[in-house]
């Protein structure tokens, strides 16, 4: 094992040290220190880690193994693998995250998933197709699920590319984001009527990504406005007691970042840093843009990966807020 995977794996322990000591010094209790035996991942391909362990963000290789490199899992998580890591946990398509740890979290997430879809890959098939397989394989979700659910983007985009065809109205538009949230809400009561614990985060602000800055200012303002109804619906519809779900409101922290790049250590909040020959999820740490002045970008120092997708960096600070959160949550029964 090299020594940066040592080191990775000596913070990740320091990571649960300091959470320990945080909910010792509040004065700890059983809701508190709710220790899940696996996380379970729906939503779409922001949690989608691949059988040969690659993401849907950049990559990172392998020193030394060529372009656009050979994956090395471990490194550059995104925020579900951060998550789980926090609890010593693993999914097998990355079973190196944490040494000597058994992958039996898992990846139920699909790439171009939807919330409100009908296809097997959308969010509610991913529900039902868990809660219906055999629990000696996995299936089911209990008490001991801390259950991660993101999802949303794509069908904002979805609604959006409707109104742009004129095949609906920005009303007509507007009302399905409003459904969309509520469609998540009435899913996520699924997953806690099955004894779940979740952790959600709200649906990234459109308006801000590499796609939405693509459009003119009519089409940045209609993103906007369906990315914070699909939210709105969505925080006022679901169960949201404390005590089942944790949420995750991200869009106060991609504001913050965007509005000052560079107190964040970013050289751009624009563009995707993953050259358009190598598209998601064959990006690497090998295959970047350029920053203006000719250097590389990197998988932090570029807030997106593509047009939708956040970086390697962003995924890390999304994770850090969901571990936080789930570690610090009065989960119940």
């Amino acid at each position: 094992m090299n020594l940066e995977k040592i080191s990775r794996r000596i913070a990740n322990g320091l990571t649960l040290v300091v959470a320990a000591g945080l909910l010792a010094s509040c004065g700890g209790s059983e809701d508190v220190n709710f220790v899940p035996a696996r996380v379970l991942s729906f939503g779409d391909e922001s949690s989608v880690i691949t059988a040969d362990g690659k993401k849907y963000t950049v990559n990172a290789i392998v020193p030394e193994s060529g372009t656009p490199g050979t994956v090395d899992c471990v490194f550059n998580p995104i925020w579900n693998q951060v998550l789980a890591t926090s609890y010593s946990l693993t999914f097998a398509q990355c079973p190196d995250s944490v040494e000597g740890s058994t992958p039996t979290s898992l990846i139920l997430a699909r790439e171009g998933a939807t919330a409100t879809g009908t296809r097997d890959i959308d969010f509610p098939q991913q529900i039902t197709r868990q809660l219906a397989a055999d629990p000696a394989d996995g299936g089911g979700i209990n008490s001991n699920d801390l259950v991660t659910v993101l999802v949303g983007v794509n069908d904002v985009v979805s609604i959006y590319e409707r109104y742009k065809s004129g095949e609906i109205s920005s009303a007509e538009a507007t009302s399905l984001a409003e459904q969309t949230g509520e469609t998540i809400a009435s899913q996520l009561n699924r997953i806690t009527a099955a004894g779940g614990k979740v952790i959600i985060e709200t649906v990234p602000d459109v308006s801000v990504t590499p796609y939405a800055l693509a459009e003119d200012a009519e089409g940045r303002a209609l993103l906007g406005t369906l990315t914070s109804r699909l939210n709105a619906r969505l925080l006022v519809t679901m169960d949201n007691d404390g005590r089942k779900i944790g949420l995750i409101e991200i869009n106060p922290y991609l504001f913050a970042v965007i509005g000052n790049p560079a107190g964040y250590g970013l050289a751009n909040v624009t563009d995707g840093a993953c050259l358009p020959a190598y598209p998601l999820p064959n990006c690497t740490s090998a295959t970047l843009e350029k920053n203006q002045d000719g250097s590389d970008a990197t998988a932090t120092t570029w807030l997106w990966a593509n047009a939708l997708q956040p970086n390697a960096g962003a995924h890390q600070q999304m994770g850090n807020l969901a571990a936080s959160r789930a570690h610090n949550q009065p989960f119940s029964n």
